[in-house]
């Protein structure tokens, strides 16, 4: 059974609502409750005492951040808008470890007596499956999130929009939680702070915290953090999951390591299956600015290409077409050899760092395309929240891009699940309310049909979310010492990737 207190998130104008959520934040120092029916372990939650953290502000770790787009600065305290972007090695780089434009967010705490309490109930062995799973009677989660709720200021009676993303994660979540209960999985779930910061994230694993009795852990959110929590899942043997970050080196050697988002890798692996059925080899060409980052890119497609075709050829390769910046709008792009009249081209960019290189390689394409020249454009996600782009480029372009996420408006399911947030929040759901819906939906199904190690059974059970759809897969690296088969396994990955195409002046699903 899940206990759980209601959360009420953010409405803009309405006082009494940001304070209930301020008083349910310090009231409860866990905000879901551990199953428990008894009268007596009822009056003693009653009777813990409340405690109070205080948060250090520290700044977010953006990717790329596109010029002209506003990001935290923690000197100033203040949202900066950005006039260059830092160029980052294939070493360093980090795939959307955070939303395109965001700063940090919020968080909330847990009490050393909750944490006791939580130690208390001990679920009860059925039976053991494969791999080590053990099937139980019930199964204690940890959901650890970011809620820095000492950040409100009842002054003004509003909580920091830094505060949508835990909030909107944790609603979605909670409302699934309940749909599992219903269904008669029995989840002990204990909400942890990991405060945004990595000394806070040490306590919680070096403390005897729920984390030591956990069997499934979802969360946090920042990198490092991140790192922390693998680490601690792989030494202790707990299966951990990472809702929200896709970079790729978060943890090696870890089959108890799940990742939601897919890599970039995989991001460009999709769009290469997603061409390929559709056009030949010759067709293709790969686009980046000269930049060692933005070319090493072009591995990935190629490799997938030649995989697609079972052989390596010269002749099946893709053409590659670097772009120096010997101007600040990137006059130099010559577009002609690549449109053969009568025929299509179809231009790939991994690149999203630059506003401004996209913009001028678009222009330049509608100028030098002509009347018997069609045309296909694939790029990144980060292409959807460009602000300078005249659309117009990307409908008349036929632009494609790739998303780990896709909430279709018109879906009946998605309608119903935006009403049912809103009556019972006040607010419409954000993107972040279907992911942690979908996320804590579908581990507590499978932790309880294969037990604690139900990640050996991915295969078995692909489903369709409302955001997006889970297709689970063994990351490995092989070696000529294992081979692929025997190769260890690094991690498990979501690699499920939406294409979708800009079509009547929206993306809309093409996969």
């Amino acid at each position: 059974m899940i206990s759980a207190r209601s959360l009420l998130l953010r409405s803009n104008g309405n006082r009494w609502l940001i304070l209930s959520i301020l008083a349910l934040l310090f009231s409860s120092c866990s905000l879901f409750r551990p199953a428990d029916t008894g009268e007596k372990k009822d009056k003693t939650r009653k009777e813990k005492k409340k405690t109070e953290d205080k948060v250090t502000k520290e700044e977010d770790l953006l990717l790329d951040p596109v010029p002209g787009k506003k990001i935290y600065d923690p000197e100033t305290g203040t949202l900066v808008v950005v006039d260059q972007t830092p160029v980052e090695s294939m070493d360093t780089i980090r795939w959307a470890d955070v939303p395109y434009d965001s700063i940090p967010p919020i968080q909330s705490s847990q009490s050393v007596a909750e944490e006791e309490n939580l130690r208390g109930t001990t679920p009860e062995l059925i039976r053991r499956g494969e791999f080590g799973s053990q099937i139980l009677t019930a199964y204690n989660v940890a959901l650890i999130l970011p809620f820095l709720s000492d950040n409100f200021d009842p002054k003004v009676g509003a909580i920091p929009e830094n505060a949508d993303w835990a909030l909107h994660f944790y609603g979605g979540a909670k409302m699934a939680f309940e749909k599992l209960e219903k269904e008669g999985i029995k989840l002990n779930v204990t909400v942890m702070d990991s405060k945004a910061n990595p000394k806070q994230v040490g306590k919680l694993l070096t403390s005897r915290t729920a984390l030591f009795n956990a069997h499934l852990i979802i969360g946090p959110y920042r990198k490092e953090n991140l790192e922390m929590v693998a680490d601690f899942a792989r030494r202790n043997g707990k299966t951990f999951v990472s809702p929200h970050s896709a970079a790729s080196g978060i943890s090696e050697n870890n089959p108890d390591y799940i990742q939601v988002s897919p890599t970039l890798e995989s991001h460009c692996k999709a769009i290469t299956r997603h061409v390929r059925k559709r056009f030949r080899p010759d067709q293709v060409i790969l686009v980046s600015r000269d930049k060692p980052a933005e070319k090493a890119r072009f591995s990935y497609f190629q490799d997938e290409n030649f995989l697609i075709e079972g052989r390596r050829s010269d002749s099946l390769k893709f053409r590659e077409y670097l772009i120096k910046e010997e101007s600040a709008d990137f006059q130099n792009i010559d577009l002609a050899p690549f449109l053969p009249p009568g025929d299509t081209a179809v231009f790939i960019l991994p690149s999203w760092s630059s506003e401004t290189f996209i913009y001028s390689f678009l222009s330049s394409l509608k100028l030098a395309r002509q009347e018997d020249n069609y045309v296909e454009v694939y790029g990144m996600p980060q292409w959807m929240r460009y602000e300078r782009i005249d659309y117009d480029l990307y409908e008349d372009l036929n632009v494609h891009v790739s998303s780990d996420t896709y909430i279709d408006p018109y879906l009946q399911d998605i309608q119903f699940f935006r009403q049912r947030f809103f009556d019972r929040y006040g607010v419409p759901p954000q993107d972040e309310a279907f992911l942690g819906h979908d996320v804590a939906l579908y581990f507590g199904r499978m932790i309880y049909k294969y037990g604690t190690k139900f990640q050996y059974s991915f295969e078995k059970d692909p489903q369709q979310m409302l955001h997006t759809r889970f297709e689970f897969e063994r990351v490995v690296q092989p070696s000529a010492r294992y081979g692929r088969e025997n190769a260890p396994i690094q991690r498990f990955e979501n690699e499920y990737v939406n294409i979708l195409k800009f079509e009547d002046y929206q993306f809309q699903l093409d996969n």
